[in-house]
């Protein structure tokens, strides 16, 4: 029975008034060279989320809000179909459907909440920057519509689109949008629909903010309307066009109006100007301004009313030449077809003054015009033949424009099998290359819409969506229907078949959106690398994967183990970590070794690197007593990574200080220079035979300033500008003696390397104005640990010493709060160093301007620095899962490996760490993104010339992330904490790690099949 409808439905009789086109339906079509497809949505209609985060009362919410309800079912937008919160799912439909394009719209309450640019909503800012880089990441554009209808409820208490001001706001909030996002967005919709707005919002009532003030407000709101669009479209044209190279447009609603007959052309024709051309004829014809039969029959009604002046305001002159030309493009939405004629019968028929008394007609549509099948609505109707006279007038009348078609579909009340819509959308389809065939210029195609959503005055009876959303689900299920299927087919084959039947049992992502990072607009990246090109890795570069004692070990009192200052740190109450979690038992490795170097060979690393427990080789901190349990431990676990050729690279310090020296002052006392090298030579002399790379100390500025001056980390100690200096001294000195220990006693027989590990972030200038501020940011950030290593004359950075000598002095203290160094300390510690191991996750911005003058308390070591340092919003990954603690900004990372090359005479780098937080999950497509863009930056600062060697993620599995306890997780294998097993579980990134590291290259394009993680040769 269903392929007896299919053959009704396929077979669709052109209308006896139309001069319709009969397209042989058992040929394939093709589409146009570079045509192309996307589908919609908009703000109000989907977000939900309609009071989070900042945002403020939209004319939707308001309406929505009233009681009783004006709409149908009496529902709102106040969740819709939560896109606020499923960036990820919405893109990843995308992805399904192979879109080139997503059309989507902005909420102007989201991102300016007062309605003016006092106040940039920055939660806002971020939601609509995640979805963008995340479409972009998949090679999916974005179409930005900067109105859709959700104008703030403040502007409408002053008048909204009726009054004269309007034009300013508007072009204000365009400003701030075209600021934020134009330098990703290459497509602007200045303004959705002007005929909704203004006549179904002003004189029908039956969109927000349902006003009926027939006759008047809606031809207001068309003037004000088309001059801010204009004034939009003239600021992106002259202000940003230049450096963003975008277009920017209008897209407008228009029906096609089919004469009842012959005798009724010319009602149909005027009914045409009135209904779409009193906005297309002034941005679109030569001569501009309203259609001469608005004027002028306007005016006549209006005196024939009483009215002083006609209802229809003039646009002057110069405001005619202000709105003329400016749209690149036609935008259009279209659903379907009416009727026209006139006569006796439509002379008082509507109410007087009114827009329809204006035009004096009366419009109908055909009831074999409606779908029949079971689910279809009344709303839209099926006249594919007035879709190609609708373009091909648009052709005739406006030289032909390219035309960008915004909306096209149909609703239907429910359910997956929509026939309809599928017959809907091929036989609009077919009409339209009817038209590209007799020669009009149409660019573009877009469905509407992506998903079903909240239809305004119809709220959720009506259905358009490609993909069916159950609003009885909290988590607004995504379904794709059969036109899903047929609309991915179309997109994928550049073809229209009516044969085509799809399998709808599985929906997949086909090749072709995978990920594309966009460069920052701050930054000078590199884009010369084409994405789809597989990059290799220099030969002999060594790959591994990095945890630490405390945050993986557990056993914190187990075999003769003492106290370090992070489990005295974790045991206080109330619990300083976030979670209130400890290290006690963290991953439990202390009793998983196997199944440790079991995951690293998994992911056949050359290296791994962890860290040494002081208080478990030396539990009195001195060498006075070794822990032999202790020791076998360590010995068992580099004895079964080489059994498997995985090499150790062991960090004898990464921050669980002995709790006894601490009580003696520990890093601030001098005396822990001569501890920290007894230790050091304990463990070079038990593990050196075996180990060739060692590290002394991981990231000073971390144990100094977190440890000594925020109070962040153990021993949380706040010493404001004083202590972290001191700390920094003795850092520096202790692993100095350390180098030269190994340098001298151990390196002739043991013959293996030794080098510090430095945490430098990117410190970019927030314009070239504060360029001498960024780079006193990083002489005092990790400049003073480098600098005293790695440069030629040693010592501290002189800005370091000079800057606080004086404001040392200006404070009242007799000598600096920066230690110096001896001459002779300057030439022990310079040179340290056999490589320049370097942590890295993200950049700061950072400027210095009146408000950085006492704006940290004094003294301290930022006031000592003076800037001010903040992070994009859009630099936050936003897909599910992804925290704020790290942020992704690889340009950065290429630009500090750049200025480690020029300052510091190109040194060899062994990258330690380089990592990204989310709050857990397998599916970790924001850490894999993550690491193949700071990987591919990484490769363009190697293709100019640096010497890095090596690169560590961190890290190889979840563990205790220091304050934030458990709520951070780095790891490339999920550890289930609630397991008392601690069972690790390989994330997609460990898939795509372990081919980076098999295959020595770099291709955005692998999928991995994560079903099954498997050991491969040679581990």
């Amino acid at each position: 029975m269903l392929q007896n409808w299919g053959l009704l439905l396929v077979l669709i009789a052109c209308s006896v008034l139309s001069d319709c086109k009969v397209t042989n339906r058992h040929d394939v079509r093709k589409f146009p060279d570079k045509f192309k497809f996307g589908a919609a949505t908009a703000s109000y209609q989907v977000e939900g989320a309609w009071d989070e985060d900042g945002k403020t009362e939209s004319i939707w919410d308001h309406l929505t809000h009233q009681v009783p309800s004006p709409i149908k079912d009496g529902s709102t937008g106040d969740i819709a179909d939560d896109s606020y919160h499923q960036i990820e799912r919405d893109v990843e439909i995308m992805r399904e459907l192979g879109l080139d394009f997503y059309r989507f719209s902005l909420s102007w309450p989201r991102i300016m909440p007062t309605a003016f640019p006092d106040q940039i909503n920055e939660a806002g800012v971020q939601y609509y920057n995640n979805l963008i880089d995340e479409m972009l990441k998949y090679n999916i554009q974005p179409m930005v519509t900067l109105y859709h209808w959700d104008l703030p409820q403040k502007l409408q208490e002053m008048g909204g689109w009726t009054n004269p001001h309007i034009v300013d706001w508007y072009a204000d909030y365009a400003r701030v949008v075209f600021g934020l996002f134009g330098d990703r967005v290459k497509n602007f919709i200045t303004i959705n629909e002007p005929r909704e707005i203004c006549y179904h919002g002003l004189e029908s009532g039956m969109l927000a903010p349902a006003f009926k003030i027939e006759g008047i407000a809606h031809y207001m709101c068309t003037k004000y309307l088309l001059l801010a669009h204009a004034k939009a479209y003239h600021i992106y044209d002259k202000e940003f066009r230049p450096t963003q190279g975008g277009n920017i447009f209008i897209t407008l609603s228009a029906r096609w109006h089919e004469p009842d007959s012959e005798a009724h052309e010319l009602a149909a024709h005027e009914t045409r100007l009135f209904e779409w051309g009193q906005y297309a004829h002034p941005i679109f014809s030569e001569t501009g301004d309203f259609p001469q039969i608005m004027k002028d029959r306007i005016a006549a009604k209006s005196a024939e009313q009483g009215f002083f002046r006609s209802r229809l305001p003039e646009f002057t002159p110069e405001e005619v030449e202000f709105v003329k030309g400016t749209s690149d493009f036609f935008g259009l939405n279209h659903y379907s077809t009416s009727l026209v004629y006139r006569n006796e019968t439509a002379v008082g028929y509507h109410a007087s003054p009114s827009y329809y008394d204006d035009i004096e007609v009366v419009l109908y549509d055909k009831p074999e015009w409606v779908i029949s099948i079971a689910g279809a609505t009344t709303m839209t109707k099926s006249v594919p033949w007035g879709f190609y006279k609708l373009l091909t007038n648009i052709r005739e009348t406006y030289n032909n424009p390219t035309v960008y078609i915004c909306e096209n579909g149909f609703a239907t009340h429910g359910g997956l099998d929509d026939y309809d819509r599928v017959d809907y959308y091929r036989t609009y389809l077919d009409a339209m290359l009817d038209a590209i065939d007799e020669g009009s210029d149409i660019a573009a195609y877009t469905a509407w819409s992506l998903m079903d959503n909240f239809e305004w005055g119809q709220g959720y009876t009506q259905r358009f969506g490609l993909y069916e959303v159950d609003y009885e689900d909290p988590a607004r299920t995504r379904t794709p229907r059969k036109s899903a299927y047929v609309y991915k087919e179309i997109v994928r084959s550049r073809a229209l078949d009516f044969h085509y039947e799809p399998d709808t049992t599985l929906m997949t992502i086909d090749e072709g959106h995978y990920v594309l990072i966009a460069c920052s607009v701050l930054s000078d990246c590199k884009v010369a690398n084409n994405r789809h090109d597989v990059r290799k890795f220099p030969d002999k570069f060594k790959f591994g994967a990095a945890t630490a004692s405390y945050q993986v070990e557990g056993a914190w009192d187990e075999d003769g183990k003492s106290e370090s200052i992070w489990d005295h740190l974790t045991h206080q109450v109330p619990s300083p970590i976030k979670d209130g979690s400890t290290g006690d038992i963290a991953d439990d490795s202390y009793h998983q070794i196997e199944r440790d170097v079991e995951i690293m060979r998994e992911l056949g690393l050359d290296f791994y690197r962890f860290s040494l427990s002081w208080t478990r080789i030396m539990p009195t901190a001195f060498p006075d007593q070794i822990n032999e349990a202790g020791v076998q431990y360590y010995n068992n676990l580099i004895d079964e990574m080489l059994k498997y050729n995985i090499q150790p690279m062991v960090t004898l310090y990464h921050w669980d200080l002995p709790q006894k020296l601490q009580e003696m002052g520990g890093w601030t006392n001098p005396h822990i220079v001569d501890w920290y090298a007894d230790y050091a030579r304990v463990v070079f002399g038990l593990f050196g035979d075996r180990v060739k790379n060692f590290i002394t100390i991981n990231e000073p500025r971390e144990i100094c300033y977190f440890g000594h001056e925020s109070g962040d980390l153990a021993p949380a100690i706040k010493i404001q500008g004083i202590a972290h200096y001191m700390c920094t001294k003795y850092v520096l000195l202790a692993h100095a003696k350390a180098y030269h220990i190994y340098d001298k006693e151990f390196r002739p027989t043991q013959g293996g390397n030794i080098f510090i590990t430095l945490s430098a972030a990117w410190y970019e200038p927030d314009s070239e104005d504060h360029e001498q501020a960024a780079y006193e940011a990083t002489m005092f950030e990790w400049g003073q640990y480098a600098h005293p290593i790695f440069s030629e004359t040693g010592d501290f950075p002189q800005i370091m010493k000079e800057r606080i000598a004086a404001k040392s002095a200006e404070q009242g203290f007799f000598r600096s709060r920066l230690p110096e160094f001896t001459p002779e300390e300057v030439e022990f510690v310079k040179g340290t160093s056999d490589f320049f191991g370097l942590n890295h996750y993200s950049t700061s911005l950072v400027y210095r301007n009146e408000t950085a003058v006492g704006y940290h308390a004094s003294p301290s070591y930022f006031d000592d620095i003076e800037v001010l340092f903040y992070s994009k919003p859009e630099w936050v990954t936003s897909i599910a899962g992804a925290t704020t603690m790290t942020t992704s900004v690889p340009w950065g990372f290429y630009k500090l490996l750049t200025n480690i090359r020029e300052t510091y005479n190109n040194p060899t780098v062994y990258i330690c760490e380089n990592g990204f937080a989310t709050h857990g999950g397998l599916d970790d497509y924001d850490r894999v993104d993550y690491y193949r863009t700071y990987l591919d930056a990484m490769l363009d600062a190697i293709d100019e010339g640096s010497d890095i060697a090596a690169y560590t993620a961190w890290s190889l599995m979840d563990n205790f992330e220091w304050a934030q306890g458990y709520t951070q997780r780095f790891g490339l294998y999920e550890v289930d904490y609630e397991d008392p097993a601690r069972t690790r579980t390989p994330r997609k990134s460990a898939y795509v790690y372990k081919e980076i590291v098999r295959s020595r290259a770099l291709d955005f394009h692998y999928e991995p099949d994560t079903t099954v993680m498997t050991i491969d040769e040679g581990h």
